[in-house]
């Protein structure tokens, strides 16, 4: 990672991520277990650890998109 990096404050809340607005660079989330490198470590994590609130490098949120469903509901093949 650079170290002039900067980070969203993503927060997921019933498999849905949405950014918070609020900007960190790397010193902040350092160590962090929340801290995530990309959009599926980003999935990965919030179905392990559940709601919260993680870090994505700034870059790597879609453009356009303010809210994201992490996880699919089932549908039953009749």
């Amino acid at each position: 990672m650079r170290t002039n990096q900067q980070f969203d404050e993503i927060r997921v809340y019933e498999g849905v991520a949405e950014r918070t607005g609020s900007t960190l660079d790397r010193q902040t989330v350092r160590g962090s277990a929340a801290l995530c490198r990309s959009l599926s470590e980003l999935t990965r994590r919030a179905r392990r650890m559940g709601d919260g609130y993680f870090y994505l490098p700034v870059l790597m949120w879609p453009e356009g998109v303010t809210r994201l469903p992490l996880s699919e509901t089932w549908t039953t093949m009749s």
